[in-house]
């Protein structure tokens, strides 16, 4: 698969899909130059704020929140986690050596990146509203 197919395939599985906090917050398509590491001083090195606080987690715990099935949910909240498993399976499965990076607090920006097999770095970004 192409960089150009992974971006059209990510960009397809977030469609309406909103990452929910305090606010919701869409998904939007990010890139790096070929060549670029997976590391925060080099990935975030063009932040405005140097002493933003970045924090790496799993993609499993980023996603954990959104797959749990509650006894109570109503229709429309399995369609959500079914559009999260797709989403999760789709950069799964297209991509390698993929990080999650929180950057910032309160207004938490997060980066999901991985390598293509062409060896560019993509991800998404959204959003988290922590108070």
């Amino acid at each position: 698969m192409t960089t150009a197919e992974i971006i059209d395939r990510l960009k397809q599985a977030t469609v309406d899909l909103l990452w929910s906090s305090e606010s919701d917050c869409p998904f939007e398509i990010v890139t790096w130059a070929r060549g670029v590491e997976i590391i925060p001083a080099v990935l975030f090195s063009n932040l405005d704020d140097a002493n933003l606080e970045i924090e790496s987690i799993t993609l499993a715990d980023f996603f954990a929140p959104v797959l749990i099935v509650e006894d109570w949910y109503e229709a429309d909240e399995l369609v959500q986690i079914d559009r999260y498993t797709d989403l999760l399976d789709a950069i799964e499965s297209s991509l390698t050596d993929v990080r999650v990076f929180r950057v910032g607090e309160i207004e938490i920006d997060i980066y999901i990146i991985g390598k293509t097999p062409d060896g560019d770095l993509v991800g998404l970004k959204t959003q988290s509203i922590e108070t």
